[in-house]
């Protein structure tokens, strides 16, 4: 495989353009060609595909869109380039597993392939969401790596420093960074796991200096735990990308390869979305070296991933990926729904019947799109991991009429989702126990229903 400082290289000696020039004469025109090329189409009733033909397709098509399109320097103005060679042989070594952790807590997250019914797939809880205050951060944190079916944990976010909230790009932004960390291991320590891997990076890190910074031995993240790196829609790889991916290779560290490709963008429509996610799969570990990858499609104007086209893309890229390289994924899903509704553990449902027989491990979603403080609820997300569990033991045909009685469920409230409910609002401030009859009613009652559909969802 072509070592970094070419990948570097490419960057400054590829093809001089403009970034509209790069979308409108090179990406736009080559995604549609390569899936008019591969026969990729979707039905618009299929939530998880079982056609391996298809799946395969997809992948083909992937594989074509970065050897003609090539991926853009925004810093430069330089494409990309690489042949289909160099992509190839990226694909048949891209890494199988990715270890992460310490001591009795150090475990290897692998690629799966789709309708594997006889493996533990791995579990991510948590997200990058906004907290209120230090004491709820490491309440969440601790309770979130409390579980004992959990992997890795997804730290929020905590940008206040002394009242008020750190300018992006500032002095302050890397004291919050670096503080995002302290609290974090306090939270895991707190729950007796003190090796457990945070694999989402720092939410409130926006800048290299604010990660590095954050990765400090003494008190930072560790190269066992996991380092985001973001491509920027659609296809462009940016210097402080590059920045991170000259750092964390020099200290070994777990890169989490990061894609949101947009729907409703320069993706396109469900197509589009498919062949884009799959080709930042590939590119992750040709361009960032990556160890595993975050998989985070996302609809353009309704920000959210649980539309039916998006979820059959979502799952497509997982198999794509799955069958044909075998890169470790987890997929970052946003939903409608907060905290503690039905509506939310219906879309997580359906969103884990997909992507978890499609190829792809665990991961708890998101509720209220990320944007309500205070709505990272743990037991929502051991809820939604025990789904994923449950899931795990369905193939892909198996999985499909349950998640079409789902989506019916929630699909017409994805433009006006329920609204939910804050940490503060389920949980006792001191005992951290379950107080609020409702929400635990609200979870009972989705258990039965899933359980009456076909999925066993058994408490953890």
């Amino acid at each position: 495989m072509i070592d970094l400082i070419e990948v570097f290289d490419r960057a400054e000696t590829g093809p001089l353009t403009s970034e509209i020039d790069y979308y409108m004469k090179r990406y736009v025109p080559k995604l549609s060609e390569v899936i008019a090329r591969h026969k990729v189409k979707w039905d618009k009733q299929t939530i998880i595909n079982t056609d391996d033909a298809l799946t395969d397709a997809v992948f083909e098509a992937a594989v074509d869109l970065i050897a003609e399109a090539g991926a853009y320097c925004p810093e430069t103005n330089r494409v990309m380039q690489f042949s289909r060679d160099e992509i190839e042989v990226a694909c048949a070594q891209a890494p199988r597993g990715a270890t992460f952790g310490e001591g009795r807590e150090r475990k290897t997250m692998y690629g799966r392939r789709p309708d594997t019914t006889d493996d533990r797939p791995w579990v991510h809880v948590g997200g990058g969401i906004y907290t209120s205050d230090e004491q709820v951060y490491m309440d969440t944190v601790e309770k979130m790596a409390s579980f004992n079916i959990v992997d890795s944990v997804s730290v929020p976010s905590i940008l206040h420093l002394r009242g008020k909230d750190s300018r992006v790009r500032s002095p302050q932004e890397i004291l919050a960074a670096c503080k995002t960390v302290r609290l974090a291991r306090e939270g895991i320590r707190r729950s007796g796991r003190a090796g457990l891997p945070i694999i989402n990076g720092i939410s409130a890190a926006s800048q290299p200096a604010s990660m590095f910074a954050a990765s400090y031995p003494d008190f930072g993240l560790r190269p066992s735990d996991g380092f985001l790196i973001d491509f920027l829609s659609e296809m462009v790889v940016g210097y402080e990308a590059l920045q991170k991916v000259a750092f964390y290779n020099s200290i070994s560290a777990n890169i989490g390869s990061t894609s949101t490709p947009l729907f409703g963008g320069y993706a396109g429509g469900a197509e589009g979305v498919a062949v884009t996610a799959t080709a930042y799969m590939i590119m992750g570990n040709l361009v960032f070296r990556g160890s595993y990858h975050y998989n985070a499609p996302l609809h353009s104007k309704l920000h959210l991933s649980s539309t039916k086209p998006l979820i059959w893309a979502i799952a497509m890229s997982n198999a794509a990926i799955g069958r044909n390289m075998g890169y470790p994924m987890v997929n970052l899903p946003y939903l409608g729904g907060g905290s503690g509704t039905k509506q939310y553990h219906y879309e997580m449902a359906c969103y884990m019947l997909a992507v978890v027989t499609s190829g792809g491990n665990v991961f708890s979603g998101h509720p209220a799109m990320a944007v309500q403080t205070d709505s990272l609820v743990p037991d929502d997300h051991r809820f939604h991991a025990e789904i994923g569990l449950a899931a795990a033991k369905l193939t892909r045909a198996e999985a499909e009429p349950i998640a079409q009685k789902l989506f019916p469920l929630f699909g017409d409230k994805l433009k006006d989702p329920d609204k939910g409910l804050t940490f503060q609002e389920v949980y006792d401030m001191q005992t951290k126990r379950i107080v609020n009859a409702e929400y635990r009613k609200a979870m009972d009652e989705v258990r039965e229903e899933l359980a009456g559909m076909g999925l066993e969802v058994p408490v953890s």
